[in-house]
């Protein structure tokens, strides 16, 4: 039985900026990658720990997509749910959570 997905709101609005800002440089490629990153996304659902664990917060997974985002989630055992909290480019500080 597959795992639910579950986006926060953080993470939806992290998405919308990453691609509106790629859409500044091209307007074709912006909906590719959001599109990828989502199909990559959606083997969470079947693999929920593809990504790896962090050092400091043992419950919060990332996964990698291209060379540059990082997605951070966690997995719900008991609800058979994965929730996506954060995205964001791979230079940029760790968040808190």
């Amino acid at each position: 039985m597959d795992y639910r997905l579950l986006f926060t709101q953080r993470a939806l609005s992290d998405l919308s900026e990453i691609v509106e800002h790629i859409a500044q440089d091209d307007d074709e490629a912006a909906p590719r990658f959001g599109e990828a990153l989502l199909d990559h996304i959606d083997l969470l659902g079947r693999f929920p720990r593809m990504g790896n664990t962090t050092r400091k917060r043992p419950r919060v997974r990332e996964l990698v997509h291209a060379p540059i985002l990082v997605y951070y989630y966690r997995v719900h055992e008991e609800k058979r749910l994965i929730e996506v909290i954060h995205f964001r480019h791979g230079s940029r500080k760790p968040p808190r959570f």
